[in-house]
């Protein structure tokens, strides 16, 4: 016969013992040395679902349609401690029974027909009299709280995740990309993610007055690759201003759409949306605003459809969070937009219109602007005719970027055809493009290279201000680059600019050109130079313009710099 344990016996005399076991709020089982239940509390019961005649009697893993997990791990184990020690009948045996080592507030996950709970237990030693009975497990249910933490944790994750993967690039639409792949499918089963077309111009974003607004679909991810959707890529989306997409923009708050009905109700004035909403299986959604710096760029739409659970609040403010620090991204994407176009425009009007066809000479010539993973620079050419029957060749390269850069190319332009029209010695002119240079920004300088050229003596005058040397393709085809004694860069400080003369053979071509020509990431400059002199062999000499065309085509593809190429070819006489 089985001896009464200490709640057995106790509650013969003391029957209020009962009443405390019986009603604590606190789930709770009695295991006696042999870990076999012999007593539990109806809030134990209702916590797993089972009978008393399920449990008593039995070890917790001979208990029928009952399984036992740590939190969040996937192992089909009884108990784990928090360290990652897994546990077993055998050790929870040893450790609170045997040792009386009691266990404090272990988390693990209580599964039962497809039930998941996530419980807190703790666990001692019962003895009497110094006799060993058994051990009391307490079990609370911290499934809300655990949910909650998880929840945090993720969004957290996402968060930190979104500050180094968004905007890794100043390209609007590759931005809304990476906003897209970070949504889905953790977030959406699918996004959407529309901007105002000014946006993607670069340009301010005026007060509407009409009845309708006009967005660009710039990014959109669906987890089921099938799926169609009514605007594709670029699409234009026009809606009413008393859209959902629209009041969110021009209100800057955001849109929680809880059920379908909801969802008919919101999206009223366009059916048709609703109706492909639906038939993608879409049970909730969100549209969120792109507000950057007081400024509403857009909005982003998040769709729930395989996801079981419907958003709520605590998904708004996590979206809303997450859009705000993509759309600060475009906004920088948008602001860097407007002044490369800007510097492109100033750059490409401070260029020459025209180049004069000069005595002696036949010129082409190509320019080229950063690509847009790079700021527009300031690289320029000119070719000036003088009263003396010369030409100058000018070809530069401000080592800024944007729109100063552009500004000071021009004054450098300017100043060089005064002083070249006055007659300065090629040295004086350098020098006082110095002066310029230093004048305008300490951070910026710039290189030039000068060639006075005469027709009837083909001799041609260099000065360098730091600037590549020119290259020469000599009748024959074959290429040589010129010594020109280089001086310091301009407004880097005082320095002589000396002068090399050196004749020119008939039917020669001179190309001067700036260093994103031949400079490229990862490669030596002389790698890019010695490419140069290749392709200037390999072109055909017959057309200048086929030539460039050709250098260009060789050289320049995809280059990450500015580039302006010129090429001068020597003739006899009058040019044709």
């Amino acid at each position: 016969m089985t001896e009464p344990s200490l709640l057995e016996s106790s509650s013969r005399t003391n029957p209020e013992l009962d009443v405390l076991f019986d009603q604590s709020p606190v789930g709770m089982i009695f295991l006696d040395r042999e870990l076999r239940a012999r007593r539990t509390n109806a809030a134990f019961r209702q916590l797993i679902g089972l009978p008393d005649e399920a449990i008593i009697g039995r070890r917790p893993s001979e208990v029928e349609d009952l399984s036992i997990r740590y939190w969040a791990t996937a192992r089909p184990i009884h108990w784990r401690t928090s360290d990652g020690t897994a546990w077993d009948e055998r050790t929870l045996g040893e450790q609170v029974i045997d040792r009386g080592v009691p266990v404090i507030n272990m988390h693990v996950e209580w599964t039962r027909a497809g039930k998941r709970r996530i419980l807190s237990w703790s666990g001692y030693r019962v003895t009497e009299n110094g006799r060993v009975l058994g051990a009391l497990l307490c079990f609370l249910d911290f499934t809300n709280h655990a949910q909650s933490i998880t929840r945090t944790h993720a969004r957290l994750d996402l968060l930190e995740r979104a500050g180094s993967q968004i905007g890794a690039t100043l390209d609007i639409h590759h931005t809304a990309r990476e906003l897209a792949d970070l949504a889905v499918p953790e977030l959406a089963d699918r996004i959407s993610i529309d901007l105002l077309d000014q946006v993607l111009e670069g340009e301010n974003l005026p007060r509407t007055n009409s009845d309708a607004l006009q967005f660009r679909r710039v990014a959109a991810r669906d987890s089921v690759a099938s799926a169609k959707a009514r605007y594709e890529m670029g699409d234009l989306v026009t809606v009413p201003v008393t859209s959902p997409l629209a009041v969110a923009l021009l209100r800057g708050t955001s849109l929680l759409v809880r059920d379908p009905a909801e969802m008919r109700g919101r999206f009223s004035d366009s059916p048709a949306a609703v109706e492909a909403f639906l038939a993608r299986g879409v049970h909730t959604l969100m549209v969120v605003p792109l507000v950057a710096r007081g400024v509403t760029l857009g909005v982003a739409s998040f769709f729930r459809a395989e996801h079981p659970e419907p958003y709520g609040e605590a998904d708004l403010r996590l979206v809303s969070d997450l859009a705000s620090r993509a759309a600060v991204c475009i906004d920088n994407a948008r602001l860097y937009t407007r002044e490369h176009n800007t510097a492109v425009t100033l750059q490409r009007s401070l260029l020459p219109q025209h180049i004069p066809q000069v005595p002696g000479l036949r010129i082409a010539h190509r320019y080229e602007p950063a690509t847009q993973t790079a700021e527009v620079g300031g690289d320029w050419f000119d070719v000036i005719p003088l009263d003396t029957g010369q030409v100058a060749l000018v070809v530069g390269d401000v080592t800024g970027h944007s729109i100063h850069a552009a500004a000071l190319m021009g004054q450098l332009r300017t100043t060089t055809a005064a002083l070249a029209r006055l007659g300065c010695p090629p040295e004086e002119i350098m020098r006082q493009l110095s002066g310029v240079a230093a004048d305008y920004d300490d951070e910026i300088g710039a290189t030039c290279l000068y060639a006075l050229y005469d027709s009837e003596s083909r001799r041609c005058r260099f000065t360098s201000a730091g600037h590549l040397p020119p290259a020469l393709r000599h009748p024959g085809g074959s290429v040589e680059f010129i010594d020109v004694p280089g001086g310091m860069m301009l407004g880097v400080g005082k320095s002589r600019y000396p002068a090399t003369d050196t004749e020119l053979p008939e039917d020669s071509v001179l190309a001067l050109y700036t260093d994103g020509l031949v400079e490229h990431p990862g490669q030596d400059i002389g790698t890019g130079m010695s490419d140069l002199a290749r392709t200037l062999t390999a072109g055909s000499a017959r057309s200048l313009d086929q030539l460039c065309d050709s250098v260009l085509a060789g050289l320049g593809a995809g280059a990450r710099d500015d580039i302006a190429l010129l090429l001068a070819r020597t003739t006899v006489g009058t040019a044709r």
